[in-house]
């Protein structure tokens, strides 16, 4: 006679070995597109020079260690810096969504910074 409760067993440990392999692959794949600079291609397609690029950058910085101590960070403040740095871009939010998703690509470990302001501008949108 089959068992049902065996069945179930070897059914999650197939998906618990599936999950660990995608998620190998999946970081595997998140570190080659971290290698392709996409915040980097970002600002570069919407006309910032090198020296804004590196301006951005000390922000993405600045900002990740305020948070890593405690402090708040604004969306606000965060959104009227970066077109402080990239003037060309005012008013167009969809830059700077796809702006922070790339910045979470390429610097990981500002994403939780980087997750908090996503966070705060879909707030905003409402």
């Amino acid at each position: 006679m089959w068992n049902r409760d065996e069945s179930s067993v070897g059914q999650v440990s197939d998906l618990q070995a599936r999950v660990t392999g995608l998620e190998a692959q999946l970081s595997t794949a998140l570190g080659i597109l971290a290698l392709l600079q996409p915040a980097t291609a970002v600002l570069t397609v919407s006309g910032a020079a090198e020296e804004q690029q590196q301006e951005f950058f000390r922000l993405i910085d600045e900002f990740s260690k305020r948070a890593d101590a405690g402090f708040s960070v604004s969306f606000a403040e965060f959104e009227d810096r970066v077109l402080d740095i990239v003037p060309a871009r005012k008013g167009d939010r969809k830059f700077l969504e796809f702006l922070i998703e790339a910045v979470k690509l390429e610097r990981p470990s500002a994403k939780p910074m980087l997750d908090y302001l996503t966070h705060a501008m879909a707030l905003f949108r409402k």
